[in-house]
């Protein structure tokens, strides 16, 4: 499904960046053997990962997916920049847009008013649905709408108000045909056409999984989702998140791939 991906080491002072979760300060010995695993899982699934350097200065920047959308189209690939609705985070654009240059065919920038991350938005098949939320605005999505448009591509606005950071964290894909999510999502007309599995109450986090194509990782320490994915046929691999929970961040978050 995937053949590259791009991931950033953590910074040393990741406990300073933004997060409602109310966990705590994460172990960084502990998280940057957490994120040591993540790139591992990826390798072993036969995706060529490119680790860019810790950024001091941008605490929540190990979340690089929050900073561009790929989009993969025949010949090449895409990338459009997104402007982080969590001010703070920036400045962050310009440097996943010096990192990523060389490995992309075109970049495409938001303009004006636009905000998005990439956390609100999830691809299946050729339709990206959107999060419309505090993070990502309607004027970011109408630009993001026309830009995946000319690479064949249709966009799906998918507006919540739940008071959590990004539609993926409580949503996500367990393969081409299904998605997992908190019982917030599960009457959604936007997703009527595909096979869903909702996350008992409690284990919302464990929501938020990453289907790379021959693995699909979960996180760890969650006995009724890990059950719940067994009775439905899925075998993940189970990661350890629980640094990275602390900072409001989840499997997806920290990666971008194509």
């Amino acid at each position: 499904m995937f053949r590259n991906a791009i991931v950033r080491t953590p910074s040393r002072n990741m406990g300073q960046g933004i997060t409602e979760a109310g966990l705590g300060c994460p172990d960084m010995d502990l998280t940057l053997a957490q994120h040591k695993t993540y790139i591992e899982h990826f390798e072993q699934a036969g995706i060529s990962v490119t680790v860019l350097e810790p950024v001091e200065e941008y605490p929540d920047s190990v979340f690089v997916e929050d900073t561009a959308v790929m989009i993969p189209f025949e010949g090449g690939t895409a990338a459009f920049l997104t402007c982080p609705g969590a001010e703070p985070r920036r400045g962050e654009i310009e440097i996943i847009s010096t990192a990523i240059s060389s490995q992309v065919d075109e970049i495409i920038r938001m303009e004006g008013d636009g905000l998005m991350e990439g956390g609100d938005v999830l691809l299946m098949g050729k339709t990206f649905y959107v999060g419309i939320d505090t993070r990502t605005n309607r004027s970011g999505y109408e630009q993001f709408s026309k830009a995946v448009t000319r690479f064949g591509f249709k966009a799906v606005p998918v507006p919540f108000k739940f008071g959590m950071p990004h539609l993926k964290t409580e949503l996500s894909a367990l393969d081409e045909d299904t998605l997992i999510m908190s019982g917030r999502f599960a009457a959604r007309e936007e997703f009527a056409q595909f096979r869903k599995l909702t996350v008992p109450d409690g284990e919302e986090y464990s929501a938020n999984c990453l289907y790379l194509g021959p693995k699909l990782l979960a996180p760890a320490g969650f006995p009724a989702t890990a059950e719940l994915l067994d009775k439905n046929g899925f075998k993940p691999d189970y990661i350890d998140m629980s640094e990275f929970r602390k900072m409001d961040g989840g499997l997806t978050c920290l990666s971008l791939r194509w």
